[in-house]
């Protein structure tokens, strides 16, 4: 099948450079969006770059070099491993969750009758069909953590664990270092974060590529409050991705909403 593949980023404004990245391997029918998670440590390598450019950058390049008979499984299991050995050659402590380099991957391989996709986190694989139907074909495990975390704590506490007062997580940042010690464990949110478990995680499927129009690749910093993936894809292909993204960040200036990395990698088949 032919298609077209375009590719957008945008850089958050609050931050000095975009902590998403994409591919685009043609060769190999491979095509990925990764959305790295902000760090809640200081640490930056020798070019000034943090763990989240790092984790998906890093993906980004083991995908790259993927060929005609590796599959995305094998890939980012590979991938991950390094991702390990790359936290400890630079002094990180990977048993720290608030340490660790992550990313989440939305990742697709074509096949002559389907294609297949690998996924963590909450960068998302879409698909859109000739009779005008989208299939959101990933969960976004993200959603909801905050809350799912803590209904841990208060069912730890009730079970006699050594559990902070719950207004000590009303400080962010003791939070979100919370949050990331859930990562990849049952109840928890996926990613790709160095640990073995991720693969235990790791959401993978095909789809036929029969009757498919588009699939899109899409970091979290497109979804629209107000709005279902499935729409916000539609919106997408009636006004173009450009147009979408304005509109989002106009929404988001005026609601005084946080304005993420925007990332989406979009596959129009004709």
């Amino acid at each position: 099948m032919r298609y077209k593949v375009e590719a957008v980023q945008l850089k958050s404004p609050s931050k000095k450079e975009s902590e998403d990245a994409y591919v685009l391997h043609e060769e190999a029918g491979v095509f990925g969006v990764f959305d790295g998670a902000t760090p809640l440590v200081s640490f930056e390598d020798e070019d000034g770059h943090n763990g989240a450019y790092l984790a998906a950058h890093h993906f980004r390049e083991q995908l790259q070099g993927m060929d005609a008979n590796d599959t995305l499984i094998q890939t980012v299991e590979s991938a991950n491993t390094r991702l390990y050995e790359n936290m400890v050659a630079y002094g990180v402590d990977p048993s720290k969750g608030e340490e660790r380099w992550s990313t989440c991957v939305a990742a697709v391989k074509l096949g002559s009758t389907h294609f297949h996709y690998a996924h963590l986190g909450d960068s998302m694989v879409i698909a859109g069909d000739k009779m005008g139907a989208v299939h959101v074909l990933t969960t976004d495990t993200v959603a909801g953590i905050s809350d799912r975390a803590k209904k841990k704590r208060a069912e730890d506490r009730e079970v006699g664990r050594a559990v902070r007062e719950e207004s000590y997580y009303d400080v962010l940042l003791h939070k979100l270092r919370y949050n990331r010690e859930l990562a990849n464990v049952p109840g928890g949110y996926t990613v790709a974060n160095g640990m073995p478990e991720v693969m235990t995680h790791l959401d993978t499927g095909s789809y036929p590529m029969k009757d498919l129009e588009d699939i899109w690749l899409v970091s979290d910093g497109l979804f629209h409050p107000g709005l279902s993936l499935e729409e916000t894809c539609r919106k997408m292909k009636q006004q173009g991705i450009r147009s979408y993204i304005n509109d989002l960040t106009a929404y988001l200036e005026n609601h005084r909403h946080p304005i993420d990395d925007r990332t989406v990698v979009h596959l129009r088949f004709t």
